[in-house]
């Protein structure tokens, strides 16, 4: 079922004669004042998982658990600066990462990341807020440091090293209403069978 030629939706502009428009609107949107992104290595983490049995060995890769992982920050201090921009602290947090017993996938353990804090200047006037939802864990590497077996309780206490990279994309937000120029309302497509590009474009990366 082709579209009609005169109806307007989302895509490339056309080459032929716009059409005409029907009315300005005022829409709210969150508008991106300014952002960036960076890498950040974060130090070794330590973290111990008891097991009844299993067969550990020095170096094994012990698999991260990251479907669910957040990573949050708040601005704990803002020193505004010339022309809107803002010297921020913001202090990091990574919620809701584990890390797996290979012997028995179902045995996790939460990766206790310590908050941490960065240093960062953006364009952030006053009534902005800050936002690192697009945030991501780009590695985890966990290997298997030493293994002991405690004197108090039965089984294995092994000690895992885990090398942590973010990518932290950072963005300055505000709530603001726009004027914007209307061709009237979106209007369905049918459905086709075959989905043009799928899934939608991934949030910014590191690169």
């Amino acid at each position: 079922m082709e579209r009609d030629p005169m109806l307007v939706s989302p895509g490339e502009c056309r080459k032929e004669k716009p059409p005409v428009l029907t009315g300005i609107e005022c829409i709210a949107v969150d508008k991106v004042y300014d952002s960036c992104f960076q890498r950040e290595n974060l130090p070794a983490v330590l973290a111990c998982i008891l097991v009844d049995t299993g067969n550990f060995t020095r170096g094994q890769i012990i698999p991260c658990n990251l479907d669910a992982a957040i990573i949050s920050c708040t601005a704990v201090e803002r020193r505004p600066l010339e022309n809107g921009f803002a010297e921020l602290d913001l202090l990091f947090t990574i919620d809701n990462a584990f890390i797996q017993n290979p012997e028995n996938p179902q045995e996790t353990l939460p990766l206790n990341v310590a908050p941490f804090i960065k240093t960062v200047t953006l364009c952030c006037p006053e009534g902005t807020f800050i936002d690192c939802s697009e945030s991501a864990i780009a590695r985890c590497i966990c290997t298997v440091s030493n293994i002991t077996t405690p004197e108090s309780q039965p089984g294995l206490q092994v000690i895992v090293v885990c090398q942590i990279q973010l990518c932290l994309v950072i963005k300055c937000l505000a709530r603001v209403q726009l004027l914007v120029p209307s061709y009237g309302f979106c209007v369905p497509a049918p459905c086709v069978t075959l989905p043009g590009v799928c899934p939608p474009v991934p949030p910014a990366q590191c690169f």
